[in-house]
């Protein structure tokens, strides 16, 4: 049986993501015994402002809740492929809020910024004892680093930065080293990531510290966004940590939070080790 599952995993990693079939077959064999689940809460008016938590049963005292916010090119994806990250995320103790937001053509930028503010605006309403550790992936890297630059979003959902977001994890983001030069994006962006629709062009002010990484395999997103985002916000004088994984793809940083992979790479076990540390040093975390 052991033989036979780590086959079948050997296959599904090949296609992560790469279709629907692989994470249904992923979710499918990932257990719910380490979370509560609480699907489809609205945390706004619209069809999209939904979200999932997946409350951990054997809850970290005092550990930071995690808002995950998944990727997809502005226009795709979805919070309900997520449980084996929500599983994996749970089983160390965390709980992990994974909001759905709009996505184009129904809304362009800033829709899902604001969208991705009133989740994390509901998060902490509901732990109103717990820091923040906003994790975005891709296009969602994108938002939780633009959130950390550009404090106007929370500020506007009623939620005090740098007071109640401990840390930022940005996994392969699309930070605006690169214009945007193809559609959608640049209906999707029409300043293509030459304003302040990108997250390097917001680093004026203080933020909270921020981890960024990027894979060595990774074709989609180049890591001079991260590269560069972390050398601006060291420069300003805040705390950022940059990490190169050579073996990674585009899709691994997420994978990788499954505990069918976590052992393929060393970036769960650094994030999370990241969120607790600044999680619990201090009551106000921007620099």
């Amino acid at each position: 049986m052991r033989l036979k599952l780590r086959s079948l995993l050997t296959v599904l990693s090949v296609g992560f993501i790469a279709s629907c079939s692989p994470v249904g077959f992923l979710n499918t064999i990932t257990p719910s015994s380490s979370f509560s689940l609480a699907k489809n809460i609205p945390y706004g008016e619209l069809e999209r402002q939904k979200l999932d938590i997946y409350e951990a049963k054997d809850e970290k005292a005092g550990a930071p809740v995690i808002v995950f916010i998944h990727g997809g090119s502005w226009k795709d994806g979805s919070k309900d492929i997520y449980k084996f990250l929500g599983e994996g995320l749970s089983r160390e103790g965390y709980n992990v809020v994974v909001p759905n937001y709009r996505l184009y053509p129904e809304t362009k930028f800033p829709g899902f910024v604001e969208d991705a503010a009133l989740a994390v605006s509901y998060a902490a309403r509901r732990y109103p004892d717990r820091s923040i550790s906003l994790v975005g992936h891709s296009a969602g890297g994108h938002m939780v680093t633009l959130l950390g630059t550009a404090p106007k979003y929370l500020k506007a959902a009623g939620v005090d930065m740098c007071t109640r977001v401990s840390s930022i994890i940005g996994l392969a983001p699309p930070t605006g080293a690169y214009p945007l030069t193809d559609e959608p994006f640049i209906t999707i962006f029409p300043q293509r990531f030459s304003g302040k629709d990108a997250p390097l062009n917001n680093v004026n002010g203080p933020s909270p510290a921020m981890f960024l990484m990027n894979g060595g395999k990774d074709d989609t997103v180049g890591p001079k966004n991260s590269e560069d985002l972390a050398a601006a916000i060291i420069a300003r004088g805040g705390k950022a940590v940059y990490k190169f994984y050579p073996k990674l793809t585009h899709t691994d940083p997420v994978k990788v939070m499954s505990k069918y992979f976590d052992g393929d790479s060393s970036l769960k076990a650094d994030m999370l080790s990241f969120i607790e540390a600044q999680g619990r040093s201090k009551t106000r975390f921007c620099q």
